[in-house]
This record gives structure tokens, sequence and C-alpha cells, in this order.
């Protein structure tokens, strides 16, 4: 069974639920991320279908205690596992959740950046590090729940937790780490 075809319009789930998600967003800001999102998702081609069905349930700005003056991030994704996520076993692929937590992750990332260093808005992945803990299986309704651990101008970290709220149980944890893309050489 192939993708399910999304409509133009589709992509658009994560740009509408980021700008209705409760938190501490200033407008401006979920505006400059809906953007940011709208303007890259049009060239998705990899598992596109899977990206339209995104949807931001809360978004915060908060400062860490710890580390005066950095500003972090919190944004939280559901999203329902469908036919074009799983294995043949009828479970989430590995392949698709690592997806999953890379996009969510970056979002994250541009989230921080639309508030306080829009010039790092552009990254690349460095390394992306996950654990599987359990299934999730098809039509189980899924929480990504996902948290700046650093935001550097040379390294950004976030981690992500990927729960099956339907049975009750974590799926994965990943720590995706991030950096500015290479300069072309003149």
């Amino acid at each position: 069974m192939s993708d399910p075809k999304p409509h133009d319009d589709d992509m658009d789930l994560v740009a509408r639920s980021m700008r209705a998600a409760p938190g501490n967003v200033p407008r401006a800001v979920k505006d400059a991320v809906a953007r940011w999102w709208s303007d890259n998702s049009q060239g998705q081609g990899f598992a596109r279908a899977v990206c339209a069905r995104l949807e931001v349930t809360h978004a915060e700005l908060f400062g860490n205690p710890e580390v005066p003056r950095k500003q972090e991030g919190r944004i939280v994704f559901e999203t329902d596992v469908t036919r074009d996520m799983c294995n043949y076993l009828g479970a989430m692929h590995g392949g698709c959740t690592s997806f999953l937590i890379d996009i969510c992750t970056s979002i994250v990332l541009n989230l921080i950046a639309a508030n306080s260093s829009p010039e790092l808005a552009k990254h690349v992945s460095l390394a992306l590090n996950i654990t599987f803990h359990a299934p999730a299986v098809l039509g189980a309704r899924l929480r990504i729940i996902n948290t700046s651990v650093a935001f550097g101008t040379r390294v950004m970290t976030v981690r992500s937790e990927v729960f099956d709220v339907t049975n009750g149980r974590i799926v994965a944890t990943g720590v995706h780490m991030k950096m500015p893309p290479s300069q072309p050489k003149l």
C-alpha cells in the first residue's frame, strides 16, 4: 500500500495547529515557525503524508534556571499510527519513528531560533540516537514530547519521547544533535 496523497493544504496542519496550540509562545513566534514549516514542507518528498498528519498540541518557551539567559523550548505533537507508517508486523517501523523524532525536534529548534536567534533557523543533523522501548501498533495515538537540552551557535540538542497514549506506554526516546550547515568556500 502506498502513502496516501495529501492535498497541498494538508501540509499546513502543523502550521495551523502551531498557531492554535496552547502555551506561552508569542503569536509572532508561532507565526514565524508556521511560516518556516509551510515554506520548507512544500519540498518534503520523503514521508510527506506522515508529516501532513502531525498536530501541535502544546508549545512553550522557558528559561533554564541552571543556565541563566538561555532560552529553552518544548513542543508536543500528536498523530495516529497508520498503515503507511507500519512494518509487516503491523507496528510502526523504526525508520518512521526516527523520522518523526527528526522532524519534531527540528521544529523545537526553529521555535527557539524564531524567538531569539533567527540566524540559527537553518540546521543539519549531527547525530540522532534512539532507544526503542515498545512497539506502536496500527491505530495507536502517539504523543511526541520534544524538549530542548542545549541551543548553541555550534551545536543544538533536543530530547524526544514518543508515547503510545492509546496503550499507555513509552515507544521510544531520542536525542537529536544538530548544527548550522557549513558555509560555502569562496
